[in-house]
């Protein structure tokens, strides 16, 4: 379909029958369907459905043509997450946007103690002059992603079209849209997010666990160089992560009681920068307000099950993380990498790329991770906020003893990096 027919939004039919529809034009889904035109061969048929539309921050501005407000928002790219940007051809334009994280330290106290101990040190680098991890703004990472998803004509893109209805036979799923128009296809992915109709429909029940708390997030300058470290501070409350960014900048994740980050965000500059400063670490200096701030809610949400018949769940709406390790979508990125290389092969073979066979393939490939990787999260936040005595000083002996052994501290590493384990080709780097 041509770019004009693509984005006018005008009613689809229900033939052809796609190979792959993706729901959810959020980063995962797009990366998705950007992945899926490239690596699925001649004549495989992508569609991708948003409920809304598409995230228009891609269109940033370039070096030197003014001044742009962010929303605040970073995320902790993994070495895996950059590989597969790298394979699809954006992560040179992002590179310049992106601070690599040469050092990681990790300190525990109250909020009113003068002192921030560090009691476990890492260095970012996985390899001599390669690191594990890189942070990135929001805008600068879906800049380049959603201007290669408008400029390939070859996938049909349906904004403002949620889902209201999922109905499968033993070739294909129906997906059914507000208005009354409906599409075939042969795989249905659910990219949905926390609230995903796709999981909803296909009647997938879901783990949930709420925190009672809320993520801060905000931009900050710097008075001294952060030389590319990143610092992860464990309050009481919740952990308190200064994440460097270009420019000595820093990107400020922290986690408060719901009603209080409310408050907060709601204070003066003045008063906020003093909230600030009480959780800094007194070695970067003072800061200064760079950009918005924003709090959203925090949950744990784990779907019992990542498939269904002609259904895959990807990225929030199969798995839901606490923030505070980042790693929410490089594992959304794990589940890209590993689904595309099952559907790719799969279709090579000239087999059914939506049969169960091929989606218990995923599942056992992904659930693990998927799991292990929430309640880690979970278990690490929970951990973090006990104030019992005995508790701080199990956790802190266990900080230093981490930190004596560099084999460890070297797998903690390249599991934040992506790179433990059945690593999906695409987060090696390479080509399907």
């Amino acid at each position: 379909m041509s770019a004009e027919d693509k984005d006018s939004n005008k009613p689809f039919i229900h033939e052809p029958l796609y190979d792959v529809a993706v729901v959810g034009g959020g980063l995962v889904g797009a990366v998705a369907a950007l992945c899926f035109d490239r690596f699925g061969g001649d004549g495989f048929k992508v569609a991708l459905f948003e409920a809304g539309l598409l995230d228009a921050s891609y269109q940033t501005d370039q070096p030197g043509e003014g001044k742009v407000l962010y929303s605040g928002r970073a995320y902790a790219l993994s070495e895996g997450s950059r590989a597969i940007l790298d394979v699809l051809g954006l992560w040179q334009e992002m590179a310049k946007f992106a601070q690599p994280i040469e050092e990681i330290e990790v300190t525990d106290s109250q909020l009113e103690s003068p002192f921030r101990p560090v009691f476990l040190s890492f260095s970012g680098e996985i390899e001599h002059g390669r690191v594990g991890a890189y942070i990135i703004e929001h805008e600068r990472l879906a800049a380049p992603i959603y201007r290669a998803l408008r400029a390939k004509t070859e996938i049909a893109v349906f904004e403002n079209s949620p889902i209201t209805d999922l109905q499968r036979d033993a070739q294909s799923v129906e997906l059914s849209f507000k208005g009354g128009e409906k599409l075939r296809s042969r795989l249905c992915i659910g990219a949905d997010g926390r609230g995903s109709s796709v999981r909803s429909l296909s009647e997938i029940k879901v783990h949930r666990s709420d925190y009672d708390q809320d993520g801060i997030v905000v931009t900050v300058a710097l008075s001294q160089p952060h030389h590319g470290k990143a610092v992860q501070h464990f309050l009481p409350s919740g952990p308190f992560a200064i994440l460097p960014l270009p420019g000595d900048r820093a990107s400020l994740v922290w986690t408060e009681k719901r009603g209080l980050a409310a408050e907060m965000c709601a204070l003066s500059d003045e008063e906020f920068i003093s909230q600030v400063n009480a959780r800094f670490s007194p070695k970067l200096g003072t800061v200064e307000l760079a950009g918005p701030r924003a709090h959203f809610p925090l949950s744990l949400l784990l779907a019992y099950s990542f498939i269904d018949k002609r259904v895959a769940l990807i990225g929030d709406a199969a798995h839901g993380v606490h923030p505070l390790a980042g790693q929410g979508m490089n594992i959304g990125l794990r589940d890209v990498a590993a689904l595309v290389e099952i559907v790719v092969e799969t279709r090579r073979l000239g087999l059914d790329i939506g049969s169960e066979v091929v989606l218990e393939r995923y599942q056992q490939w992904r659930r693990f991770d998927g799991v292990m990787s929430a309640f880690a999260m979970d278990g690490m936040n929970r951990l973090f906020a006990s104030e019992v005595p005995l508790v701080r000083e199990v956790r802190d002996f266990g900080l230093r003893l981490v930190d004596r052994l560099p084999p460890l501290k070297e797998f903690f590493v390249r599991e934040a990096a992506g790179l433990n384990g059945d690593v999906p080709l695409l987060m090696q780097g390479k080509k399907l």
